[in-house]
């Protein structure tokens, strides 16, 4: 549905001439993007009102999405699954902040091996977005820089006694560790499965 609404919008703006013919299938994709980003902040925002914990939500995510767009991970197969989990992922997370709790010395000790994990993997690569090795660097500093806020923000929260920011952080950056250990592994099981096609098709 999303992808057919891009094409038509994009369409509209190739017969206006405001879109060249040649860029139409870039500028397609580019709206199903923003499409499919707008409806995610739709439903964080729906998740945050029915969990009654609306700056929680937001938190949660400042938390999470930067490190995930650095550092890389799991990815579903599709936009649909991808968004789905995802929303059920935050749920999840957001049912932990409301109901489960963790003290500070569990929190801090989330963030302590979460971020060691995700220093060490990142940046974790998928089959659709490899990475060459300036491009690896660049994300790698990048995800050093965000977990340093990260991690400066939880500090700052502590000092002013915000216990439950520091659980939150800690939730957003434990479950990107999960993401890049499991991408990790999906990474090296591909390439497993490449270099044995490889030297398959050699032997042949």
């Amino acid at each position: 549905m999303l992808e057919k609404l891009s094409e038509r919008f994009t369409e509209k703006l190739v017969s206006l001439g405001i879109v060249q013919k040649e860029d139409a299938e870039i500028y397609s994709f580019g709206f199903f993007q923003l499409f499919m980003m707008l409806i995610n902040v739709v439903t964080t925002i729906f998740l945050g009102v029915v969990f009654r914990q609306f700056w929680q939500c937001l938190l949660l995510n400042a938390s999470y999405i930067p490190i995930r767009m650095c550092a890389g991970g799991h990815h579903a197969s599709s936009p649909v699954k991808c968004y789905l989990s995802s929303t059920v992922m935050i749920a999840g997370l957001l049912v932990l902040v409301r109901w489960v709790s963790i003290n500070l010395w569990i929190s801090g000790g989330l963030i302590l091996i979460s971020s060691v994990v995700i220093a060490i993997l990142s940046p974790v690569e998928t089959e659709n977005n490899p990475l060459d090795e300036v491009e690896k660097h660049v994300y790698r500093m990048r995800t050093y820089i965000v977990l340093g806020i990260e991690i400066a923000v939880t500090i700052v929260t502590l000092c002013l006694h915000i216990n439950v920011a520091a659980k939150i952080i800690a939730l957003g950056l434990s479950t990107e560790a999960v993401m890049s250990i499991v991408g990790k592994i999906e990474c090296l099981q591909r390439k497993k499965l490449q270099s044995l096609s490889f030297k398959i098709r050699g032997e042949k």
